[in-house]
């Protein structure tokens, strides 16, 4: 196997023999030499690929297209039905919730259990159990059966195993779609660091986490490769054959149509030709004042406990995300003011200090933020030892798509190119659009004008 590959598969196929009755199962033991009393269903056939070290690779397909057989395969939970998979490294996977897991034992049996199928040996785990224990944020339930936990707590427990088994290639099976925003965003830093060293090997329905997360992608469908290629390139034509797929499936769940229905219900539009204006406007849906897209937000106090960085000088205490008037948003149109307020202590005198904060989707991606670097660069602003100060970030909201949404906030001195960090929160608080006028995008802008009009 070349060494400069973590995966590498070739032909790889996996066929399952389905009896329609016990009764037939015992027919093939004894008399399957004369006939075949089962259908065969081949989950994969002939797939082949490679995966080189410190790559993060997606896979994408619907439901049944042999995804979670596939991970399985690699990780050695399942063997071939023939062709190969070679492994260069240690794997370490979270696959689908319960796997590796038995449920009358409690949490801190298992994870010694799930480690043992890593080959961390007891002494190792003995060492790292703690950290284990406090990634996962499980020692109020940590001596209870595993089947008493939720599948977020399922979930928490195994991702914080696997990462603590220094593994080369980490395998994850839709584990981040389970569990609360803040463990999300915890999952997230760590695969981030992961990325730096490691390959991953990822699968997940959302296309938005595959193309953010993933350098290439691979499409499967019914058991076979359909495409491989960068992620964007890939969630791109998959999500257009999902939406064609998707419409068909509408079109059949109407019914036929009648001749005169499509007369009736059909709008035409000429071509544009010299794009001429005609006078038949759609007057009712155009108007000149501002169109306000329209978001509903939940948004969850400050997280004093949030993972966080830096030398100690000072301290964030406090971070409140408000509307102008200084209420908690709920409603909140698009480019309507909001505000970030920072509350920080100064452990020790401080100059010059840089307060800055960065609004985070689900994935840790940052999305928008600020600083006062600029604004006050000139300024010899001092904070003396054990005075409380703050930041406050007046700007328009732009319109978010539904989804959990985090910021950070943090303190630094020096300037934006070269800084010292006094203190960073990651997750310094929580908040999430339950409800919003944008889909498939994840940040919406506010409309001006919006007019319709048929041209001749």
């Amino acid at each position: 196997m070349n060494l400069d590959l973590a995966i590498e598969v070739k032909k790889l196929c996996k066929s399952y023999q389905l009896f329609r009755t016990p009764k037939d199962r015992l027919k093939q033991i004894f008399f399957g030499w004369h006939k075949k009393y089962f259908n065969e269903f081949w989950a994969l056939r002939n797939v082949s690929f490679v995966v080189e070290k410190g790559k993060s690779v997606g896979v994408v397909g619907r439901n049944g297209a042999g995804k979670s057989t596939l991970l399985q395969l690699i990780t050695g939970t399942l063997t071939p039905t023939a062709g190969s998979v070679r492994v260069n490294g240690r794997v370490a996977a979270v696959l689908e919730l319960g796997s590796g897991f038995n449920p009358e034992f409690s949490g801190r049996e298992n994870v010694y259990l799930y480690a043992s199928l890593f080959n961390v040996d007891r002494k190792s785990l003995d060492e790292r159990f703690k950290k284990i224990v406090d990634f996962s944020e499980l020692w109020d339930f940590i001596e209870q059966p595993v089947k008493t936990y939720s599948s977020g707590m399922q979930a928490r427990l195994a991702f914080a195993v696997v990462a603590h088994v220094d593994a080369d290639i980490l395998i994850i099976d839709e584990a981040l779609s389970v569990g609360d925003a803040f463990f999300s965003q915890k999952c997230m830093r760590f695969l981030r660091e992961f990325q730096r060293n490691g390959t991953i090997f990822f699968v997940s329905h959302d296309l938005g986490a595959i193309t953010a997360f993933c350098d290439r992608a691979i499409w499967l469908e019914g058991g076979t490769v359909r495409d491989i290629g960068t992620a964007k390139e890939i969630c791109e034509k998959y999500y257009s054959q999902a939406a064609a797929a998707q419409k068909i499936e509408l079109a059949s769940a109407a019914g036929p149509v009648s001749a005169k229905q499509k007369v009736e219900g059909s709008t035409t539009l000429s071509e544009p030709g010299e794009n001429k204006i005609s006078q038949n406007f759609i007057v009712d849906r155009i108007t000149d004042s501002n169109i306000e897209g329209q978001q509903s937000i939940v948004s969850f106090g400050f997280n004093i406990d949030s993972a966080c960085f830096g030398s100690g000088e000072a301290k964030v205490i406090d971070v409140k995300f408000v509307d102008e008037d200084g209420n908690n948003l709920s409603i909140c149109g698009g480019g309507k003011a909001v505000r970030v307020n920072v509350l920080i202590k100064a452990n020790e005198t401080i100059d010059m200090p840089i307060v800055g904060f960065i609004v985070k989707d689900r994935l840790g991606q940052p999305l928008f933020g600020g600083n006062t670097y600029h604004a006050y660069k000139f300024s010899k602003i001092t904070i003396p030892e054990g005075k409380l100060f703050h930041a406050e970030f007046s700007f328009q909201l732009p319109i978010l798509m539904v989804g959990d949404y985090s910021i950070c906030a943090a303190i630094a001195v020096g300037t934006l190119e070269s800084h010292s960090q006094l203190h960073w929160l990651h997750d310094a608080l929580l908040f999430k659009v339950v409800a919003s006028s944008i889909e498939g995008v994840i940040v919406g802008v506010n409309l001006d004008k919006i007019s319709l009009a048929v041209l001749e």
